[in-house]
C-alpha cells in the first residue's frame, strides 16, 4: 500500500514539482477554468476530457522543449498557452499548417 511507504508522498511531490508536470497541471487547470468561464459546455465529461487532453498536449510540448534544449521552465508557459487556446483551436492550427506543408510538396 502506498500509504505504508514513508517515501511515497515525497516521491509524488518530487514528480509534481518538475517543470514537465507543472506545465501539464497548468494546461489542465487553465483549460478547465476557461471552459467553466465561457459556460458554453454543459457536459461535465467533456469539460474534464478537454482539461486532460490539454494536459497531454502540454506533456508533448514539454518533450519538444527538452529536445530543442530550451529552458525546462518554458513548459509552464507552454502549458498555460495550450490550456488557454484549447484543443479545438490547436487542432485547427495543426491541420492548417500540415495542409500548407502538403500543398507545397
Amino acid at each position: 500500500m502506498p500509504e505504508k511507504t514513508p517515501d511515497f508522498w515525497a516521491h509524488v511531490w518530487l514528480i509534481i514539482t518538475t517543470p514537465l508536470w507543472q506545465g501539464a497541471i497548468m494546461a489542465a487547470t487553465t483549460s478547465l477554468l476557461r471552459v467553466l468561464y465561457e459556460g458554453k459546455e454543459a457536459n461535465k465529461w467533456r469539460v474534464v476530457l478537454e482539461a486532460l487532453i490539454c494536459g497531454a498536449l502540454s506533456l508533448s510540448a514539454s518533450s519538444v522543449i527538452e529536445w530543442m534544449a530550451w529552458p525546462s521552465s518554458l513548459s509552464v508557459a507552454a502549458g498555460g498557452t495550450i490550456g488557454f487556446i484549447g484543443v479545438t483551436a490547436i487542432r485547427e492550427l495543426i491541420i492548417r499548417f500540415l495542409g500548407r506543408k502538403a500543398d507545397s510538396l
